[in-house]
């Protein structure tokens, strides 16, 4: 097994690739298929002990529900540490209620992201009234 390797989304993949070749480690884009009642099914490339999950979490739905399956797929195959680089991390804007029965997503968002990986590393963390 591999120390290292960039595991991302397709949408992702420009900048993913261009991470690997600065780290000098392999990158494989992980498959996404769409079943016709819009269910997914998620195929990583080989686990490795570190992996590194990249993708920027903007129009993020879908994205998350992929990055899921791909961590359970990942720790399932062998990867001791996940790492989660998402240079937009949505849903954080959130960090209040305003108004009764609204939610406040980045309550849910930040626990569910780390239980999923062992470190998150961002950019933009939508925080908009943090400095």
């Amino acid at each position: 097994m591999n120390a290292i390797a960039v595991q991302f989304l397709p949408s992702a993949a420009r900048d993913a690739t261009r991470l690997a070749a600065l780290l000098s480690v392999p990158a494989h884009e992980i498959d996404l298929h769409f079943f016709p009642d819009g269910e997914l099914r998620v195929t990583t490339g080989p686990a490795t002990a570190t992996a590194i999950l990249y993708t920027s979490l903007d129009r993020p739905n879908d994205k998350l529900v992929a990055l899921l399956f791909a961590a359970e797929a990942l720790r399932r195959e062998g990867a001791k540490r996940l790492v989660l680089v998402a240079p937009y991390l949505c849903y954080m804007r959130q960090d209040a209620a305003f108004r009764p029965g609204e939610a406040i997503s980045q309550k849910v968002i930040g626990p569910l992201l780390a239980g999923v990986a062992d470190r998150v590393i961002t950019v933009d963390a939508h925080l908009h009234r943090t400095a």
